[in-house]
């Protein structure tokens, strides 16, 4: 990420460095998956990692509990990971287990990404955010810690919203903005989704690799 070169640069390090990001395959990640999967019945956010601690999904958990204020919504995590049983145990301690759902691990993720009206990234760190961009590629905003190169993938206030990595009511009022219609999530969503395409889809990045590569063989 941009943010990797910049952290030499700040630090006095030179270096010759081309910034080329991740891609996303703009077909798979497509907002048509929703299609092949049931429509929600209340609104969804969803988190998808591998539940280490730098993930904080205990965090997240605890802001989702906060974004509800009794309202109706879902919480949907997919992954598994040491902080799992934590998850759950803050679920029940804040009286929302029924409104958290623990997927485990699963290969359908456009079919999950598509429908959601939020996906939720709450870490402490990220290089890029990977994760998030597949989820503007399906048309689905974004709600994240402005953390490491996130900011470089997901546009605040256009393709999702960010919150500052250690404000959690901030983090929960987005949230809750998204969920439950004071942004609106499917234009927001459309936005996410030309960014995906127009900056990133995997065309795209491979002629940068094929630029870069002919360059530094020419030399």
């Amino acid at each position: 990420a941009e943010t990797r070169r910049q952290f030499c640069l700040d630090r006095d390090r030179p270096c010759l460095v081309q910034v080329i990001p991740n891609f996303v395959d703009t077909e798979r990640f497509h907002p048509d998956a929703a299609k092949r999967r049931p429509k929600c019945s209340r609104p969804r956010a969803v988190h998808v990692s591998n539940f280490r601690p730098v993930k904080r999904v205990p965090w997240l958990v605890e802001a989702f509990g906060e974004a509800l204020h009794g309202r109706n919504a879902e919480l949907v995590l997919v992954g598994d990971g040491p902080d799992q049983a934590a998850c759950r145990d803050i679920a029940h301690r804040l009286g929302i287990q029924d409104k958290v759902v623990f997927l485990g691990e699963r290969d359908a993720m456009p079919e999950l990404l598509s429908p959601a009206d939020v996906f939720a990234l709450a870490s402490r760190e990220e290089s890029f955010g990977l994760a998030a961009l597949e989820a503007m590629s399906c048309g689905t905003p974004v709600v994240a810690t402005d953390v490491g190169g996130v900011h470089e993938v997901v546009e605040d206030g256009v393709t999702g919203l960010l919150a500052a990595r250690d404000d959690q009511t901030a983090f929960a009022a987005k949230l809750a903005a998204l969920l439950f219609g004071e942004v609106d999530a499917a234009a927001m969503g459309r936005r996410a989704r030309e960014a995906a395409v127009e900056r990133f889809r995997r065309e795209k990045i491979v002629a940068l690799y094929e630029t870069l590569y002919r360059s530094t063989s020419a030399r």
